[in-house]
């Protein structure tokens, strides 16, 4: 072969052996973690990483942190949270700006507490992207476990005038005000508690009644929650003998979702002859949208309105459902039950109360109705109120207040009428006195009711004092 051809044969060579000798160059786009296609800030240890392998392999990181990340989630699911957050802190060392490891490891921080590094993780993101509804709520939901109300409403302003419509964002401004007592309900915040309480009952038939009780309420996990519950009953009447009823009775609520949860409960009664017998219930809460709350179960429960009725051992069971919808200034609450009672009578009850508040959190004036419907299949006269009918129709008036972020208080009068076996309707009324002190982790609750409408007793006129001293942790 002459010179000149060996030279053309050997450059044809090179040129079609080029691409494989300069493949650093010939890097094709990838997909960045952002979701950008570019190559201009590919670093050389990056192309080395993604230029060998075939094709399918060069798209396989952003798969494999979704696998790990989904890994992580079932280890959570496991209780296993150090391994999920090894897992997830591994993933962003490969890619610093992946949201969902970032989301994910800044949930699970805060549910082990450690709300520094959570609350680090959920701004980060929010600075990245103002608009990110999950870094909002989970923020929030850190600053109110932290008991930072203040700041956690700020951070509400912010996401609700970009998410108007966001149930989560409305749920969370809930508890907010709730937690700063500015609520339109007062239903009080769930939390690790600790109380003890006094009441005393006392009615115009010379009826008296001694509640002694003790509360502990846990959150097992963030699925689980535990309250248990002692009742000492004293009951006498005028300067006659004593009977006790004692209860202890343990509940434990199980709440897979927002939407869903599921209460059981469980405990002993011991009368006044020291005869020992099982109390129960069980329910189901539903929670459809905002603020509203179906709720429907079965239970046992002792009745003792009375010293007369505790000879008799009574107790009541069967079925009860009820419904609570609370929207801004508006209070809607019903509840039905069937109940069948240890000594062959069996009740019905209905009761239903709307009340609309006008006004702000620091002041309100409010105005309703209560109704309210019993029906009982015989009346045995064993110590309790069991007419075969009894209606009572009752407007109700009342103011709340603020007083700083210590005291707030709510103040309800009713009148109107009632109607006891179809008989003629008669005057009656209520006053009720609820407030609640806070300082810190403490907890008072001060309460008076002055009755003048049937009681469980009975008798037409009673009045009704209850102290609770808590402390929450």
């Amino acid at each position: 072969m002459r010179g000149s051809d060996i030279r053309a044969t050997v450059a044809l060579a090179v040129v079609m052996l080029l691409p494989l000798g300069t493949g650093f160059a010939q890097v094709p786009a990838v997909d960045s973690l952002d979701g950008n296609s570019t190559n201009a800030g590919v670093t050389k240890d990056q192309r080395v990483d993604q230029s060998p392998g075939p094709l399918q392999n060069r798209a396989q990181p952003g798969v494999e942190f979704e696998k790990q990340i989904e890994t992580a989630r079932q280890y959570v699911l496991k209780r296993n949270d150090k391994r999920a957050i090894s897992i997830l802190r591994d993933v962003l060392r490969k890619a610093p700006s992946n949201r969902e490891a970032r989301l994910e490891l800044a949930l699970i921080l805060g549910y082990r507490e450690d709300y520094k590094n959570s609350d680090r993780l959920y701004r980060e993101l929010l600075a990245a992207d103002a608009n990110d509804e999950a870094a909002a709520l989970g923020l929030i939901r850190n600053l109110l476990r932290e008991r930072r109300a203040s700041e956690a409403q700020s951070e509400l302003q912010q996401a609700l005038a970009l998410h108007p419509n966001s149930i989560l964002l409305q749920e969370s401004n809930d508890r907010a005000e709730l937690q700063q007592g500015t609520a339109p309900d007062k239903k009080e915040r769930r939390a690790n508690l600790v109380q003890a309480g006094e009441s005393f009952f006392a009615d115009s038939a010379g009826n008296r009644s001694l509640r002694s009780t003790q509360l502990v309420q846990y959150q097992i996990n963030r699925f689980v929650e535990s309250r248990l519950r002692l009742n000492e009953l004293s009951l006498w009447n005028g300067t006659g003998p004593r009977a006790t009823v004692l209860m202890g009775a343990d509940e434990l609520q199980f709440r897979p979702t927002r939407f869903l949860a599921v209460m059981a409960d469980g405990g002993v009664v011991r009368f006044a002859d020291q005869s020992t017998r099982s109390v129960y219930s069980g329910d189901v809460q539903l929670s459809p949208y905002s603020r509203l709350e179906l709720l429907g179960g079965y239970s046992r429960t002792p009745v003792s309105p009375t010293f007369n009725s505790t000879q008799f051992d009574l107790r009541a069971e069967g079925w009860h459902a009820g419904l609570n919808w609370h929207p801004k200034f508006l209070r809607i609450s019903s509840s039905f039950l069937r109940e069948n009672y240890s000594d062959g009578n069996r009740a019905e009850r209905e009761r239903a109360e709307i009340i609309h508040w006008t006004g702000g959190s620091q002041f309100a004036l409010g105005a309703g109705y209560e109704f309210t419907h019993d029906h009982f299949l015989v009346d045995l006269n064993h110590g309790y109120f069991s007419p075969d009918q009894y209606r009572r129709h009752l407007a109700e008036a009342g103011i709340r207040f603020r007083i700083g972020k210590m005291f707030r208080a709510e103040y309800l009068g009713r009148g109107g009428v009632e109607s006891i076996s179809n008989g003629s309707w008669t005057p009656a009324g209520e006053l009720l006195l609820r407030n609640r002190i806070a300082v810190r982790q403490w907890r008072l609750g001060i309460d008076y009711s002055r009755m003048q409408v049937a009681q469980s007793t009975g008798a037409f006129q009673a009045n009704w004092t209850s102290v609770t001293l808590g402390y929450e942790f």
